[in-house]
C-alpha cells in the first residue's frame, strides 16, 4: 500500500503509478500533491526524488490528521481554497 494515501488498490488514473523502493512504496500523484513535500534529489534518488527522510516525516506529520472525506488519519492533501483547513487523501479528494 502507497505509505501516503494509504490504499493498495488505488485507481491509477487518479493516483499514478505506485513506486517502489526499498521499504517505501507510493504512488506518483500521491507525492506530488502532499504538504511539504518536495523533490530535493535526482530522479534517481530516494523515490522519483522524493527523499526517504522527507516522506517519513509527512507520513508522521499526516497522522495526526483526519481526512474531511473518509474520516481516517493520514490525509496529507489540504483544500487550496485560502482560509479552508480541510484535508484529504489524494483518493478521496
Amino acid at each position: 500500500a502507497c505509505v501516503l494515501c494509504r490504499r493498495a488498490g488505488a485507481d491509477p488514473d487518479v493516483c499514478g503509478r505506485k513506486v517502489r523502493k526499498r521499504r517505501l512504496c507510493a504512488h506518483e500523484f500521491c507525492l506530488f500533491c502532499a504538504d511539504e513535500l518536495f523533490q530535493e534529489g535526482e530522479e534517481h534518488v530516494g523515490l522519483m526524488g522524493f527523499l526517504p527522510e522527507d516522506i517519513r516525516r509527512t507520513v508522521k506529520q499526516a497522522a495526526r490528521k483526519r481526512c474531511f472525506v473518509c474520516g481516517e488519519s493520514g490525509a496529507t492533501i489540504t483544500c487550496s481554497q485560502r482560509g479552508c483547513k480541510r484535508r484529504f487523501h489524494l483518493p478521496c479528494a
